[in-house]
């Protein structure tokens, strides 16, 4: 009996010990974890790079297929290649150079590009983005944040502000949007819901389509 408890317990521990450490595929291209942060090292390739609760770090010109986490941040240093980035809780911080093929979405967090390139559409529900340089194939998607674009940064698939399906502690706000003088948005920018639309002399913007846009 007090062998059979001793057992138990080992398999517990062992349990919660594998579950919170990083897994390494054999052929070394899969890094992942569930309870806790995991960091692809610089200019290493993987197919996946991921975990559960925890942060994921990419380094300076590592490459992966896919980068996700469910609670946590990811962090992408420059001249990094990515298919794919995906967190719901938390914020998405993109170095200089680095190139995405696919979107780039978080739910609860804020989006910042700094002058890389994303194929796909950018997207978030609770949080701003904020375009520094960069260049978006798809396009901008927010329900909430105030979108932000700066020093050149061009969006060829327009951008769409959603109109809250449920209740948010910024309902009554209008989401602001301002594009630089040097910026561009192709295809249309269509407002579902209050937005404050301030597009600097220079700027370059598609069609508006929305009943309840400011222009400031």
């Amino acid at each position: 009996m007090k062998l059979f408890a001793c057992i138990a317990a080992a398999a517990f521990v062992w349990m919660i010990w594998s579950g919170s450490s990083v897994s390494n595929a054999s052929d070394g291209s899969t890094l992942r974890a569930v309870n806790g942060s995991v960091s692809a090292r610089d200019g290493q390739s993987y197919t996946k790079v991921s975990t559960v609760n925890g942060d994921v770090r990419i380094g300076r010109g590592a490459s992966a297929e896919e980068a996700e986490t469910v609670n946590g941040s990811i962090t992408v240093s420059n001249d990094a290649r990515l298919g794919r980035l995906s967190t719901v809780n938390g914020s998405l911080e993109v170095a200089d150079g680095v190139a995405i093929s696919g979107e780039a979405s978080t739910v609860n967090g804020d989006v910042d590009l700094d002058r890389a390139k994303v194929g796909g559409d950018v997207t978030t529900v609770s949080g701003d983005i904020d375009l520094q340089g960069s260049e978006i194939t798809g396009g901008l998607r927010t329900v909430n944040g105030d979108i932000e674009l700066k020093d050149g940064a061009r969006v060829h698939g327009g951008i769409t502000v959603k109109k809250n399906k449920g209740w948010s502690w910024k309902e009554g706000d209008p989401v602001k949007v301002r594009i630089c003088s040097t910026c561009v948005v192709d295809g249309e920018l269509r407002f579902e819901r209050p937005v404050e639309l301030h597009v600097e002399s220079g700027g370059k913007i598609g069609q508006v389509i929305g009943e309840n846009v400011t222009r400031r």
